[in-house]
């Protein structure tokens, strides 16, 4: 099943042939004018935000995903410093990977290079965010909760995609884990054995280019693999209750993440606070 590829369509048609629908599509052409497009080369970055700290991701077994409760295995080095590794090759294995970086936030100086897409207004995003890798970097298999865009600067993206109906093919985390969104099949070394039906859930796959942009509506699930050096903007934003409603077994099991997060919380401030540990030896 092929993405749809279009060329800077209007935001009524946008709207009218993807996001009601809750469609994927491929926009070209809407991103020419983005100063991120024209700039962001490795030497801008580091001239401009290189001390700046961002919070880098380790794979565990090609993704980086690390288990039912702790989805992220995150370190921290500057900007520079991890721009160093990618450059000298390093982590072209994709081993380390700068994802979910709030860009206003935590790296303001880039602030101004920043540009929206023109179909959904600016006020609905809160915080766009960049993802960095040096190619080889593998996201897991997972859905999101918000429409989200997903812009390409530079480099390439490999996005596998599936429809909110294959859930069952796809064995998704409990409900009462924090990774309830994510799937439990490793898409580096996918264990058939153990998730047969995973090999039968109808897939979509799209290679994105620098200049396009990806619209993934809620619940989709997705793959992303950085095929060389890569870094991309992705833009979640405030989707309408009617949105959620289309795909009721996504929404209840949300539902009841938030009441088991709720209930870890509560359990973990009515505990007694750990004793201290003994003085070492004089």
């Amino acid at each position: 099943m092929a993405i749809e590829r279009l060329n800077r369509p209007t935001r009524q048609e946008f709207e009218e042939r993807f996001l009601r629908p809750q469609k994927p599509v491929v926009i070209t052409g809407a991103m020419d004018h983005w100063p991120a497009l024209k700039h962001w080369s490795n030497d801008y970055l580091r001239e401009r935000a290189g001390t700046r700290a961002v919070r880098v991701s380790t794979a565990h077994r090609g993704v980086h995903f690390k288990g039912a409760n702790q989805i992220l295995d995150y370190s921290s080095m500057s900007l520079a410093e991890y721009i160093e590794l990618i450059s000298s090759r390093q982590i072209a294995d994709g081993r380390l990977y700068a994802t979910v970086i709030p860009i206003q936030k935590t790296l303001p100086e880039l602030w101004g290079d920043v540009a929206f897409p023109e179909y959904f207004d600016r006020e609905a995003c809160a915080s766009p965010n960049m993802w960095f890798g040096p190619g080889s970097n593998v996201s897991p298999l997972h859905y999101d909760s918000t429409h989200n865009f997903l812009t390409q600067i530079r480099g390439r993206k490999r996005v596998l995609l599936y429809h909110p109906r294959e859930i069952s093919r796809l064995y998704p985390f409990s409900f009462r884990e924090r990774s309830l969104h994510i799937s439990q099949v490793n898409l580096v070394e996918p264990d058939h054995a153990r998730f047969p039906e995973f090999q039968k859930a109808d897939r979509m796959e799209v290679f994105l280019e620098p200049g396009e942009m990806l619209f993934i509506p809620l619940f989709w699930w997705h793959g992303v693999f950085g095929i060389e050096e890569n870094l991309s903007i992705n833009y979640w934003w405030n989707t309408p209750l009617s949105a959620y409603l289309r795909y009721p077994r996504q929404t209840v099991r949300g539902v009841g993440g938030l009441v088991a997060e709720g209930g870890r919380a509560l359990w973990g401030a009515s505990k007694p606070p750990a004793a201290s540990p003994p003085a070492p030896p004089a």
